[in-house]
């Protein structure tokens, strides 16, 4: 499927932001955990609550457990993890230790990583307490923190926070082909992929038109798609476009799932590494910049770091990471042939390298053998060239 390398497209227009029914629908079915020190902290905790509820959110937190059988760390691990979002409000006190040596909200903190819950922490312009400033910067490690002068500031922002949630969730990234935007619907039925958008990139929407069949434009209507759900080739049979009256184009493109035949170099073990050892070798010496092993046969553990490239293109701190999730999906599953990403958290950058952790579940090979969850952390790079002589995910 691999065609000439072409210019990556991206629609660079921030998402629309939704109608407040559209916000109240997305909102219906999130609940947003409240994490702070409990003493002296009730008006920033009355304040974040005002916030969840403006969007039409449920606010979680700890004064609403009573009655519960669990003992109160169990209770608020058990409420964390069930929540959809992490609202951390860190003030001036740490907060009492618990048995694990860490306070609650830390603990709430961890598991809402651990759980994969959207995180948004605040944190007070006033003077912190060592372990508290040291809990921020571990924080800040990957999540942008804000700040807050008053509750009545840390309401404000909290409901900003979560409106501009609501905007990505509802317009999501997408990549066909080489091209990048967002997406007001995407359904694949497994057997047909549909995505809808709203684009005002006219580069943007005239590439995805010249991919319908017969278009006459010398392209070829079998490219890749790819989202935050997976990746597919597809064969795009239908591209629809309507021009509205502010000269953006409603565009539904529609393609049905084609076959695509994997290396069976990606089948192969090498030297005691089995091809899941050598997949995660290729994303070390890719993304976090460790050396290559293998000598002359490198090329066996090889992909590219699409983060230096995506520096380059303007977007926001929030979409850097969604977009660079696409092109992961494409190498792991796409490419390397992963079953999907089970976690991916990309930091504030640092000195040239944002801090990652990346999760995947290889694909079972054997029915006898469970495979397990594949883990790579550490600070990748972000500021070198651009790989080789050609852009990352061009097809």
């Amino acid at each position: 499927m691999s065609q000439q390398p072409e210019r990556l497209l991206v629609d660079l227009s921030p998402a629309p932001a939704p109608d407040e029914a559209e916000v109240r629908s997305w909102a219906a079915g999130q609940s947003a955990f409240v994490s702070s020190v409990m003493a002296g902290m009730q008006p920033e905790r009355d304040a974040a609550v005002r916030g969840i509820v403006a969007v039409g959110a449920k606010p979680i937190r700890f004064e609403e457990f009573g009655g519960m059988d669990d003992d109160p760390e169990a209770a608020y691990q058990g409420q964390v993890a069930a929540s959809d979002i992490y609202i951390g409000i860190l003030g001036s006190r740490y907060g009492r230790p618990l048995k694990t040596g860490y306070s609650a909200t830390h603990t709430e903190y961890d598991t809402a990583v651990l759980r994969g819950l959207r995180i948004c922490v605040w944190s007070t312009e006033d003077d912190q307490d060592g372990r508290q400033r040291d809990f921020r910067d571990e924080i800040r490690v990957f999540n942008t923190t804000g700040s807050y002068g008053s509750p009545d500031d840390l309401a404000a922002a909290v409901e900003r926070r979560l409106r501009m949630l609501a905007a990505e969730s509802i317009c999501p990234w997408v990549k066909v082909g080489n091209t990048i935007f967002r997406a007001t619907s995407i359904h694949d039925d497994g057997h047909q992929v549909t995505v809808k958008a709203l684009i005002k990139d006219n580069s943007v929407a005239a590439n995805l038109e010249s991919r319908r069949p017969n278009s006459g434009y010398g392209r070829n209507s079998d490219t890749r798609i790819t989202w935050t759900g997976g990746t597919t080739a597809i064969r795009i049979s239908t591209v629809l476009s309507e021009t509205s009256t502010s000269r953006a184009r409603n565009v539904t493109l529609v393609g049905s799932h084609a076959s695509e035949g994997q290396s069976n170099v990606l089948d192969m073990g090498l030297e005691g590494r089995s091809p899941e050892d050598l997949t995660e070798l290729a994303m070390r010496v890719a993304l976090l910049g460790e050396s290559n092993p293998l000598g002359a046969m490198s090329f066996m553990a090889e992909a590219e770091n699409p983060l230096p490239f995506i520096e380059t293109l303007g977007l926001s701190e929030d979409s850097i990471g969604q977009v660079a999730e696409l092109f992961i999906i494409e190498e792991l599953v796409g490419r390397r042939g992963a079953s999907h990403l089970t976690q991916f958290r990309l930091g504030p950058k640092h000195g040239g390298r944002r801090r990652l952790r990346l999760g995947w579940m290889p694909v079972r090979r054997y029915t006898n053998v469970e495979p397990g969850e594949r883990l790579i952390e550490g600070d990748a790079v972000v500021t070198a060239g651009v790989p080789r002589n050609r852009r990352p995910g061009d097809h």
